[in-house]
């Protein structure tokens, strides 16, 4: 990347009550010798096109201890009661001036530089990008009242992940529109396309999904094991 290109502030949110994996929290899940949270860290260290790191979490202190080595500036700050609060108080800690937000789920520990840069990469054209994958499975949309099923054409369906990188005036817009029509969101995608503001979906290249239940912890600790041995 040139030296004049963007500034980045990467807000990696980390302060859920993981519900439904039993209270634990995911970032300090260990997937193989590392824990969740180590590992995106190295993956944002890796990456050229990021350059803070702002760490939405319920402890600053035993996030911490996971950041040796990282050589990129990182701060803390208190997550909300909601994602979306934890974002916005990510986005407030960010150095005043950034002109791109990366926002990126903690719980997904398999994510790359690649990724990350191909993700901002493409945000510095558009505006606004997100990672994704293809659905495999044929979905349905159901109506558990009237009982009306809906199959919409799988070719058409993607299932949008992190991290997703937004210019920064064009995101607190669309964060200001969105608490103004109290409408609510489990993405920031969401929040730029009820803006009407177009968002360029990136491919991953590898396996770039959420830590939810415990079997995704078994999967991602298999996947990490066999890329660690191809590494070799």
């Amino acid at each position: 990347m040139k030296a004049d290109k963007p500034f980045v502030s990467a807000v990696i949110v980390g302060a859920g009550n993981g519900t439904r994996m039993g209270g634990k929290n995911k970032a300090l899940i260990k997937i193989g010798e590392k824990t969740a949270f180590r590992l995106v860290l190295e993956a944002f260290e890796k990456s050229s096109t990021v350059d803070e790191l702002v760490v939405v979490c319920r402890d600053a202190e035993e996030m911490k201890t996971q950041s040796e080595g990282i050589t990129k500036r990182i701060s803390y700050v208190k997550g909300g009661k909601t994602r979306a609060e934890s974002v916005s108080n990510g986005i407030k800690a960010c150095k005043r001036g950034s002109e791109f937000y990366c926002i990126h789920d903690c719980a997904r520990p398999l994510v790359t530089a690649q990724i990350i840069d191909s993700v901002v990469s493409a945000a510095f054209k558009k505006g606004a990008a997100t990672a994704c994958a293809p659905v495999n499975d044929t979905v349905k949309y159901v109506d558990r009242e009237s009982g009306t099923v809906y199959t919409p054409d799988r070719s058409r369906l993607i299932a949008v992940q992190t991290p997703q990188v937004f210019e920064s005036k064009l995101y607190l817009i669309s964060a200001a529109m969105a608490k103004k029509d109290g409408v609510s969101a489990t993405d920031d995608t969401t929040l730029a396309e009820h803006a009407g503001l177009a968002v360029e979906y990136v491919e991953s290249a590898t396996p770039n999904f959420k830590l939810t239940r415990t079997e995704d912890v078994y999967l991602a600790r298999l996947i990490a094991k066999l890329s660690e041995k191809e590494g070799q």
